[in-house]
C-alpha cells in the first residue's frame, strides 16, 4: 500500500499486489459481478496489479498518479515483476489516459457484468505494461 499525505491526512493511495503464473481457478460459485475481473487478471500471470490507484478529485492534476505509479513500479520490481497490470472501467477516461502515458496498452477485455449495479461501465479493459 502507497498512501500520500501532506501532513492533513491522505490524499491519494495505491493498493495492488503480485498475480502469479498460474491462472487462479474460477468456481461455479464465483460471485458474476466479480467473474470477468477476475478473468482478466488471469490474462495477466506474473504481474503486479495495481488493484487501487485513488485520489481526492482536489489533488487531481498534481502528478500524484504518476508518481505513485513510478512507486507501485518499484514495488514490482523488488517483487521480480517484469510486467505491471490494471483493470479499467471503459468510461474511466481521465484514469485510462494516466495509465496510457504511464506506458500501459490494452491486451483485452470483458463485458461489465451489472447484476442490479447502476453502472456506466460496458466494459472492463485490462492494461499491461513492460518494466524492461
Amino acid at each position: 500500500m502507497v498512501v500520500v499525505d501532506f501532513g492533513n491526512g491522505a490524499v491519494a493511495g495505491l493498493t495492488g499486489y503480485g498475480i502469479g503464473p498460474e491462472p487462479e481457478e474460477i468456481g461455479d460459485d464465483f460471485p458474476a459481478l466479480f467473474r470477468p475481473l477476475h478473468e482478466l487478471e488471469n490474462k495477466a500471470l506474473d504481474s503486479w496489479y495495481v488493484n487501487v490507484l485513488a485520489c481526492y478529485p482536489e489533488t487531481r492534476g498534481q502528478g500524484l498518479g504518476s508518481k505513485i505509479l513510478e512507486v507501485a513500479d518499484e514495488i514490482a520490481r523488488d517483487a521480480g515483476h517484469n510486467t505491471m497490470s490494471v483493470i479499467v472501467a471503459d468510461e474511466n477516461v481521465g484514469a485510462r489516459r494516466l495509465y496510457e502515458r504511464k506506458g500501459y496498452t490494452k491486451l483485452d477485455k470483458a463485458p461489465c457484468v451489472k447484476d442490479g449495479w447502476a453502472t456506466e461501465t460496458e466494459n472492463w479493459v485490462l492494461l499491461v505494461k513492460s518494466l524492461s
